[in-house]
């Protein structure tokens, strides 16, 4: 039995995959429901508003046959249907039929075992829930897996008045499924470590048959629906697994699971930025130019950080790399911290600076060659791109001369980098923060993601110039 958890807005289902729906004597808003193209008419008028409690329609999951697999390779076929995969583990399997999918079992397991929570929290506690789904169905015209839910208005206040106000919320969907099948050989597994080699090492690819890597979930048990916040502090998550006594590739597969991922820049685009960075990196590793080193001015890094910790991480991030200002590693996890509410996260956070990742000249190289590199493109928490706020613009504009990567901004700056050589540690300078190999390694996959996120809007010269600047820390 696997444990499989589905994010609605990887889908794109044309709309926020999450909606208030108004209830009055008469029963739902029909108006609200008709925009959104629901499947609940039959229970339209049915539905009585009890004391404290809100009521959101949810789109959970698009069927395969429209939408594809989703960020984590999972796909959830609508209906029963035969696949011929292009390489059979087994001949006699080469061919087979799928269930039903998300008609058979979506609106049947949610209705007899599933319920609402916040954040995966107690899932098998319904004492413990945050509300209780009112109805659900699998909409066979728009493909697609639908709820009505309602939850309480005391202990979603945060969410709620974040929906009231424009901005989207987001729900993660837990469910049991007995195995999966790899749509490239159809093995089918049980756990997790007897998937193929497709999906661990390949998720995602298209093959030449034009079939892309993912496996199929066709027999789910749908039990839990929780709110969810896209998390600026995952990497404390991570942290925190780490010094627990994991190891950083169970932490970073226990955030995925927990947290799940945002709608990623599309992951064959991911990937090769990330080769374009990697060859970049190489290039840098045979080039000596002079023996001085560069460094960011330390007063204006902090002036950085107070001058722009009010605005939320994913503005600042986005902002950032819509203008080309490359944020050092230090910065980046300061940034991300000012967001965690545990106090134990923030100070592991604030701890970092650029130094704590160790040498970052090969960081690109040694995740592009890594076997699990697949878990960091796949996680699109740096992708979001928010609209430009002019206040934080002027903000920004000020600091383009200090952390700005294009080639007018380098040039007012001298940048002397001895690449394969170390230069000695300057005089006063203080000791790097002291991370174990699994928490650095975690803090540099992070990076090297977030650094990918910024190439992906700026031209090579930027990125040249960017990676010149990462080649130094640590060093």
């Amino acid at each position: 039995m696997m444990k499989k958890t589905i994010i609605p807005e990887e889908f794109d289902f044309g709309m926020p995959s999450v909606d208030f729906i108004g209830v009055g004597s008469k029963g739902l808003d029909k108006t609200a429901m008709v925009k959104r193209a629901s499947a609940f008419d039959d229970v339209i008028e049915k539905i009585e508003k009890k004391p404290n409690r809100s009521y959101l329609h949810v789109i959970t999951t698009g069927a395969f046959e429209k939408y594809g697999a989703n960020a984590n390779r999972d796909a959830w076929n609508g209906e029963s249907f035969t696949h011929t995969c292009p390489y059979p583990e087994n001949t006699k399997t080469a061919s087979i039929t799928f269930d039903g999918g998300l008609s058979k079992y979506h609106d049947d397991t949610y209705m007899k075992g599933g319920s609402v929570f916040q954040e995966h929290k107690d899932t098998r506690d319904k004492s413990k829930a945050s509300g209780e789904v009112i109805a659900a169905r699998y909409n066979h015209m728009m493909k697609r897996g639908e709820l009505l839910i309602a939850v309480d208005t005391d202990k979603w206040a945060t969410r709620l008045q974040k929906k009231a106000n424009g901005d989207n919320i987001y729900l993660s969907i837990g469910a049991d499924v007995p195995n999966d099948t790899c749509m490239i050989c159809h093995r089918i597994a049980k756990t997790a470590s007897e998937h193929c080699e497709h999906f661990t090492k390949h998720g995602g690819q298209i093959y030449d048959s034009g079939e892309r890597s993912c496996v199929m979930n066709d027999t789910p048990n749908f039990y839990d629906i929780s709110g969810v916040d896209v998390p600026a502090d995952r990497i404390s998550f991570v942290l925190q697994k780490v010094a627990s006594g994991a190891s950083d590739a169970t932490a970073r597969v226990a955030a995925l699971v927990s947290h799940g991922t945002r709608r990623p820049i599309l992951f064959t685009k991911a990937a090769q930025i990330l080769d374009k960075l990697s060859a970049m990196e190489k290039k840098l590793s045979g080039m000596v130019e002079g023996d001085e080193v560069f460094e960011d001015d330390e007063e204006a890094k902090k002036d950085f950080i107070n001058a722009v910790v009010a605005y939320p991480s994913e503005e600042v991030i986005s902002s950032c790399n819509r203008k080309g200002i490359l944020l050092s590693p230090g910065m980046l996890f300061k940034l991300l911290g000012a967001e965690c509410n545990d106090e134990d996260s923030r100070d592991v956070l604030f701890s970092c600076d650029d130094d704590s990742l160790g040498d970052c000249s090969d960081i690109f190289s040694s995740l592009n060659d890594a076997e699990d590199k697949n878990v960091e493109l796949l996680d699109g928490s740096f992708d979001t791109r928010c609209a430009p706020d002019i206040s934080l613009e002027s903000i920004l504009d000020k600091f383009m001369p200090e952390f700005g990567t294009d080639n007018q901004s380098i040039g007012t700056k001298s940048i002397h980098i001895t690449i394969t050589s170390r230069p000695s540690r300057r005089r006063g300078q203080r000791k790097r923060a002291t991370f174990n190999k699994y928490a650095q390694n975690a803090l540099r996959r992070t990076y090297a993601r977030y650094v990918v996120s910024f190439a992906e809007q700026n031209d090579d010269p930027s990125c040249m110039n960017a990676l010149r600047k990462i080649a130094l820390y640590g060093k």
